[in-house]
């Protein structure tokens, strides 16, 4: 989002004596935080009946207008924003909390290292050291093999949860 959309927004807040949604553009708008900042403008152009890009180019009253609808349901914005995150933590916890054997699911991030270093080495390292040393190692190193393994992984890791979930509904229906 523009800072000229957030600068006009909150000038218009200021304007209406909305304090919280002042507040919020000012804090949550880009960055990490921008999340909220998002729904605020979404929730104003909601209430203005045009699209995010358009209230820029929107009369002063209507914004205005728009804005002060919005003060009023930005608490419960808020409390839904809070929800979201409160439940996206929950979820990164219990992953985090696994009971199964560390080989069940360390395999992937292995195997995200261990392609990601065969790339840096064939792509990166290699034609640095053959740059410096003149040398053909790059011509030596298989790069068809690294792309069919890799393939290989996003197969198992991607497709493998495809096919597992399709079998545990296959044997449910019977």
């Amino acid at each position: 989002m523009s800072t000229v959309l957030a600068s006009i927004l909150i000038e218009a807040a200021t304007r209406v004596g909305a304090p919280i949604v002042k507040q919020l553009l000012e804090q949550h708008v880009g960055g990490t935080a921008g999340e909220i900042g998002g729904m605020i403008i979404d929730a104003i152009a909601g209430k203005a009946g045009v699209a995010p890009d358009d209230l820029p180019s929107m009369p002063a009253k209507d914004l205005e207008a728009a804005v002060a609808a919005v003060e009023a349901e930005t608490p419960e914005l808020v409390a839904g924003w809070v929800d979201q995150q409160r439940e996206a933590n929950r979820l990164m916890l219990a992953e985090l909390d696994k009971s199964e054997s560390w080989w069940t699911w360390a395999w992937r991030p292995a195997w995200m290292w261990f392609l990601g270093f065969l790339f840096l080495f064939r792509l990166v390292l290699v034609p640095i050291a053959d740059a410096i040393l003149g040398s053909e190692i790059a011509a030596a190193v298989d790069l068809p093999t690294m792309m069919t393994l890799t393939a290989w992984f996003m197969g198992l890791y991607m497709g493998g949860h495809t096919l597992k979930d399709l079998a545990v509904k296959w044997t449910a229906r019977s």
